[in-house]
């Protein structure tokens, strides 16, 4: 642009400068030949470096700059951050370049409103701010990263303002070149100085550059005169409007007067001291929050989720009954979900004592008390209620954890459970005059955590495989115990039966015995001749006969002693 402003006003492009030869005579190369030369002549009548480089570098550059602030500030996690040291060193040492290039600039100048020395102080102020904040968080102060806003407001307003002027300047006449403004110089960074903006000095540029003069505006006047009575009175009604409060149906307030709660007013519009004499401290009315009772474990101690009031945000994420669950309705053990927190607990294996891990999703549905006492500790008995019942309901999980195995707290009966820890809950917010009042605690699950789900199920599975077969092997023992002892008895009772026979054998014979004796003593020859011919007749029973007549003569007989055929009779 100084480049622009040094050029003669009848200045002419080197296009325009050339002579040219006469047409040819043929009509169609002749037509050729005149296309060509308009074409040349109108981009020569476009000054480059004059009307279109200045306002391309602005767009370009600025563009450039404001995208990479914006970057920055949505990057998370970067106001927590600590940047090294070497970070503010280099900007701290950006500021010596800076401001000679500041003074060569001043030196420099050929022309009034803002220039390159005004542009400088942008990077100038970032730089020096920049590194002072850089310095400071590099050291743990955390809260320095904050002076960046500085920065990036800067930035952002120097970038806006040059963008829109790089804009504009293709819609508005341009000037003679001695008078040719920048549209990457904006006039915004001029307010970067020490002291108060001159009022004067801005008039006076507007004058120079626009032809607006100010000192003539009656309405201007107008206003400067009516500013400080209008402000004024404005003033008044705000300070009177800090003694009227309106509660709406879910709120109520503790009227405090020279700092003493004096009553709690419930909703409508109400009157009271102005401030500081009076003030209205707002307290929740019948507003129900739902709370998970889950630690982070990032540096900070910043939460991993924390759900909204069960007011309009619930109703909204409602779901009807025959919708498709999200992914955090998911209640699987194989996954995580947002609201647990993991504890150890105590574990046994055979005669060995050891800790496992389960995964708790445990939610806490709470509210503000609803009488007067109530309202008043909860304003000023704790500050923030739901770290208090976090930290409360943890501590509680922590100490029934710590004496409870996996396997009792999967099989313990849920409801007691949770009554039971509502009520030491409660008794914990009553004794720190919190004004809380614990509705109801909702356990959405307790189960291993989800990476050991697999083994967890696989040695469930495999206990309840060894209890089967266990079950089958004594079922299969109890048969063959009483097929044993039906065996067992059936012998034994053959036994039995073939000892009572001998014996009643015996017996019979011992009688038949006696009885012989007696006959034998009575008469030994009639005894012996009976004896006989039962013996002969048993004898004869089981002997082949052949009965033969002895009148036979022994000379003149023969015998056929051959069998008979079966079912031939026959006789000798």
């Amino acid at each position: 642009m100084s480049r622009v402003r040094r050029r003669a006003e009848p200045w002419i492009g080197p296009m325009r400068a050339m002579v040219y030869p006469k047409l040819p005579r043929q009509p169609l190369l002749a037509q050729v030949v005149l296309l060509e030369r308009r074409a040349r002549a109108r981009l020569d009548a476009i000054d480059w470096i004059g009307d279109w480089a200045p306002g391309a570098v602005a767009v370009l550059g600025n563009a450039l700059v404001l995208d990479a602030t914006v970057s920055f500030l949505r990057a998370p996690g970067w106001t927590a951050s600590q940047p090294p040291l070497w970070g503010a060193i280099v900007l701290l040492a950006a500021t010596i370049p800076l401001v000679f290039l500041q003074r060569v600039a001043i030196a420099n100048a050929v022309s009034p409103g803002p220039g390159i020395e005004v542009a400088v102080r942008v990077p100038l102020v970032a730089a020096l701010l920049g590194g002072g904040a850089t310095l400071f968080a590099a050291q743990g102060y955390a809260w320095a990263n904050t002076l960046l806003y500085a920065v990036a407001a800067i930035l952002v307003v120097a970038t806006i303002e040059a963008l829109l002027r790089a804009i504009a300047q293709v819609f508005l006449p341009l000037g003679p070149f001695a008078a040719r403004q920048n549209p990457a110089l904006p006039w915004s960074p001029s307010l970067l100085k020490w002291g108060w903006p001159q009022a004067g000095r801005a008039a006076q540029w507007l004058r120079n550059t626009y032809g607006i003069d100010l000192a003539r505006s009656w309405v201007l006047a107008f206003m400067v005169r009516a500013i400080p009575p209008v402000t004024l009175l404005v003033m008044l009604l705000a300070w009177l409007s800090t003694a009227v409060t309106v509660l709406g149906v879910t709120e109520r307030a503790v009227i405090e007067r020279l700092g003493v709660p004096v009553a709690v007013e419930g909703p409508g519009m109400h009157v009271h001291w102005p401030w500081p004499v009076g003030r209205a401290r707002p307290v929740e009315l019948g507003v129900t929050h739902q709370l998970p009772i889950v630690f982070s474990a990032k540096p900070g101690g910043r939460l991993l989720a924390e759900l909204a009031s069960a007011g309009a945000s619930d109703a909204e994420s409602a779901m009807g009954a025959e919708a498709i669950p999200g992914p955090t309705a998911d209640r699987l053990w194989d996954g995580s979900h947002p609201g647990e927190a993991s504890y150890l607990i105590a574990s046994r294996s055979g005669d060995r004592e050891g800790f496992q891990i389960v995964n708790v999703d445990l939610r806490v549905v709470f509210r503000v008390s609803d009488d007067a006492d109530g309202a008043m500790a909860s304003v000023y008995g704790a500050i923030e209620p739901t770290s208090l019942i976090r930290a409360t309901a943890g501590r509680l999980l922590v100490s029934h954890f710590s004496s409870s195995t996996l396997d009792e707290l999967l099989g313990e009966n849920r409801a007691q459970f949770v009554e039971r820890f509502r009520q030491d809950l409660q008794a914990r917010m009553a004794a720190l005059h919190a004004g809380i009042s614990v509705i109801n605690v909702v356990v959405e699950a307790i189960h291993p955590p989800s990476g050991a789900a697999a083994a967890y199920h696989n040695v469930q599975a495999a206990g309840v495989i060894s209890d089967a077969t266990r079950f089958k092997s004594l079922a299969h023992a109890y048969a063959l115990r009483g097929t044993a002892a039906e065996d067992a008895t059936h012998a034994v009772n053959l036994a039995r039966a073939d000892a009572s026979e001998q014996l009643a054998a015996a017996q019979a014979t011992l009688t038949t015995f006696q009885a012989s004796t007696k006959s034998a003593r009575a008469g030994p020859d009639v005894f012996l001749f009976e004896s006989w011919l039962t013996h002969v007749g048993t004898a004869l029973n089981r002997a082949h006969l052949t009965i033969i007549d002895h009148r036979l003569d022994d000379e003149k007989a023969t015998l056929d002693l051959r069998p008979v055929a079966a079912g031939t009779g026959g006789a000798l």
